[in-house]
């Protein structure tokens, strides 16, 4: 079984979550240091709310954003969020994972928070990393198309550019990012945040989530990505944290995971592979 003790001590412990469920079992575990909410999954009351509860356990508070960001999207901006001096108290941190999201940060002058770019943005090279520093990036993520070696360099410019880095441990990876809604095809939009399943020529289950607050489809790899055992190789990159990402998980598998314990199917993605 993993040792997520030892997992711990290589790098302070962050968890994004999708559901009030994986909440309530990520504020039962001890040594998690930050808590993302992810603002596709929650209306802006629960954020709110979730975020007050979470800074009552002593526990920094962020916020992911939207993977799509559309000027006729309904609620706050992202600019409203970064800007609102009522709403940044709530948070230690944002997370940013698109080039919209990441222009608009230019525009915020007064800066209480953290800067978090997700893996989302490419960062494969170290003259990428200088751009990011200058849009205003303080911590990195590792991008998941890189191998272990080349996972190696990335940790070194990093370092050389004065920029923290977080590593995704587990969660499920994206395979696709759709605005043709799966459930509006086949049924009607319902308006609800359903995950559905999508079966491939090997008869694996994908999951889809359904991000009907701002009308989008997330399609999950079949197998949950998960770096779980190898710790030595994990220690190796020199992570400043380390992220654990739940999605599509019920509480009980949220509990397991926060364990140790994964039982079900898991990939190493391109951690050993690489992309030719």
């Amino acid at each position: 079984m993993p040792n997520l003790d030892e997992i711990r001590e290589i790098g302070s412990l962050t968890v994004s979550v999708e559901r009030e469920e994986q909440l309530e079992a990520c504020l039962k575990a001890e040594n998690i240091q930050r808590i993302y909410l992810d603002e596709s999954s929650f209306s802006e009351e629960e954020i709110r709310r979730f975020a007050k509860k979470i800074k009552e356990r002593g526990i920094e508070v962020a916020l992911r954003f939207r993977r799509i960001e559309r000027r006729e999207d309904q609620g706050k901006s992202c600019l409203s969020w970064l800007t609102e001096n009522e709403e940044t108290s709530l948070f230690s941190a944002f997370l940013f994972r698109s080039l919209d999201q990441v222009s608009v940060l230019q525009r915020v002058e007064k800066r209480n928070f953290h800067s978090v770019f997700d893996y989302t943005l490419y960062s494969y090279n170290a003259s990428a990393l200088e751009v990011w520093k200058d849009f205003g990036a303080e911590t990195i993520t590792f991008p998941i198309e890189l191998n272990f070696r080349e996972d190696k360099d990335f940790s070194s410019w990093t370092k050389k550019a004065g920029l923290s880095t977080e590593l995704l441990l587990y969660g499920h990876l994206p395979m696709m990012v759709s605005a043709n809604c799966v459930e509006k095809t086949r049924n009607g939009c319902t308006k609800k945040n359903h995950i559905l399943g999508l079966k491939d020529r090997q008869n694996k289950e994908l999951s889809v989530r359904l991000y009907c607050k701002f009308c989008y489809n997330q399609i999950f790899n079949a197998d949950v990505f998960s770096l779980f055992g190898l710790e030595k190789e994990v220690a190796a990159l020199k992570p400043d944290s380390l992220r654990l990402e739940f999605t599509v998980e019920s509480k009980n598998e949220v509990e397991e995971v926060l364990q140790g314990k994964i039982n079900k199917s898991f990939t190493r993605g391109h951690f050993h592979k690489g992309i030719e």
